[in-house]
C-alpha cells in the first residue's frame, strides 16, 4: 500500500497544483475533465484532485474541496485523501486486493473475477466501497485536525465531495455543500439530475445533533443559517474571533467539531446504465450560479465543439457571476461517462 500511496500522492501533487485546467483524459470508456478558477475572490481556496486510473483502467477518483478560513484544510485533504482512500480500501500495488479481490456477478449471474469487464458490481463491493470511504473522510478528517491544532488553525474547514468509479458502479460521497449532478441522456433529451443534497445546519437532523452537542444555530448575511459554537460569545468576550460555518459538515473546523460539525459523509451508489451521459462534480462557486440543467448543457455543447467542458462552464460562471451577485472562486471535474459522446 505505501508503495503504491507514495505514487499516487506524487501524482495528485503533478495534477493538482495551482493547475487552472486538466485537458482531457481518458481511461476506459470514460473522458475526464477538470477546471478551477480564483473566480472574483482575491485568494484560491478550492482544491481538485483527479485520478482517470486508479489502480486499473476500469477504476477512477475525483474529488472536489472547497477552503473556509483559508486554502489550509482543502489543501491538506487534497493532498492527503488519496493516501487514505488506498489504505482504507486495502489497495495495494501489483496485486488484486481489497475492493478490487471480490467477485462480480457477470450479466448471466455466472461468478466472475473482480477484474470482470461485464455484470453488476455485487452488493458485497459497494457495502465495501461504503464502508472504506468513509473510513476515508473520517481518518483524514482525524489527521487534519491534529495538523490544525499543532498550527492553532480553529477554524480552517473545507467540504468536499467525491466520485468513485468502478466498473458500473458510481460511489458519490460528500460533506458540506459541494454538489455532484448527473446527465442522463433518452430518446434525444438531456435530464440532469442532482446526486447530492447540501448539508445545512438549520436542516432537521443536523440541527438535532448540533443542539445536542451544545452549539446553535445563527441567521447571518442574508439570512443564511450559520452552526455557531456554545461557546461563541465567551470567546468573543475574550477579545477572539469565533467563525461560524454556512455548512453542517465538513473536513477540520476543529472548534466546532465538539458542537456538532460532523466529517461524516453521505454516501450514495448508482449503477451507470447506457442512458448516463456525463457526471458533474463543483464547488459552490459554480452552483450558485449556474443549475444542473445549464451546467450540462454548456458541457454537451463545448464537447461537440471540440472544446473543453470544464473550461467553458467556468468560463460561462465568471460571466454570470456579477449578474448574480456571487463572488466566489469556481472548480468543476466533468467526466463523460461513454468516450462518443
Amino acid at each position: 500500500m505505501a508503495a503504491l500511496a507514495d505514487k499516487l500522492s506524487s501524482k495528485v501533487e503533478e495534477l493538482v497544483e495551482y493547475r487552472d485546467t486538466i485537458a482531457p483524459l481518458s481511461s476506459g470508456k470514460h473522458i475526464f475533465e477538470a477546471c478551477t478558477s480564483i473566480g472574483l475572490r482575491p485568494t484560491q481556496e478550492d482544491r481538485f484532485v483527479l485520478i482517470p486510473r486508479l489502480h486499473n483502467d476500469e477504476c477512477s477518483f475525483c474529488g472536489v474541496f472547497d477552503g473556509t478560513v483559508g486554502d489550509d484544510a482543502s489543501d491538506y485533504i487534497n493532498q492527503n485523501i488519496v493516501a487514505h482512500l488506498c489504505k482504507n480500501l486495502e489497495i495495494q500495488s501489483g496485486s488484486e486486493s481489497g475492493i478490487f479481490n471480490i467477485p462480480a456477478p457477470e450479466a448471466d449471474g455466472t461468478p466472475a473475477t473482480a477484474a470482470s469487464t461485464s455484470g453488476s458490481v455485487s452488493d458485497e463491493v459497494a457495502e465495501k466501497l461504503r464502508n472504506g470511504i468513509r473510513s476515508t473522510f473520517l481518518s483524514a478528517d482525524g489527521a487534519l485536525l491534529e495538523m490544525c491544532a499543532g498550527k492553532k488553525l480553529h477554524y480552517a474547514s473545507s467540504t468536499g465531495v467525491t466520485a468513485f468509479l468502478w466498473k458500473n458502479l458510481l460511489t458519490v460521497a460528500h460533506i458540506g455543500d459541494s454538489k455532484a449532478c448527473i446527465a442522463r441522456v433518452e430518446q434525444g433529451e438531456v435530464h440532469p439530475e442532482w446526486l447530492t443534497v447540501d448539508h445545512k445546519p438549520n436542516m432537521p437532523q443536523e440541527l438535532r445533533r448540533i443542539e445536542a452537542s451544545g452549539g446553535s444555530l445563527a441567521w447571518l448575511h442574508g439570512n443564511k443559517p450559520y452552526i455557531r459554537g456554545g461557546d461563541f460569545f465567551k470567546r468573543q468576550g475574550l477579545g477572539e474571533h469565533p467563525k461560524q460555518l454556512n455548512y453542517s459538515r465538513a473536513f477540520g473546523g476543529k472548534d466546532l467539531k465538539m458542537y456538532g460539525l460532523s466529517a461524516d459523509p453521505d454516501i450514495s451508489h448508482f449503477e451507470i446504465t447506457a442512458e448516463d451521459k456525463l457526471v458533474l462534480l463543483g464547488s459552490d462557486g459554480l452552483w450558485d450560479v449556474l443549475n444542473p440543467r445549464a451546467a450540462c448543457d454548456i458541457a454537451f455543447q463545448a464537447r461537440a465543439r471540440g472544446r473543453s467542458a470544464a473550461a467553458d462552464i467556468v468560463a460561462s460562471v465568471i460571466q454570470e457571476m456579477p449578474i448574480c451577485g456571487v463572488r466566489d472562486n469556481i472548480t468543476v471535474i466533468a467526466i463523460f461517462l461513454n468516450a462518443n459522446v
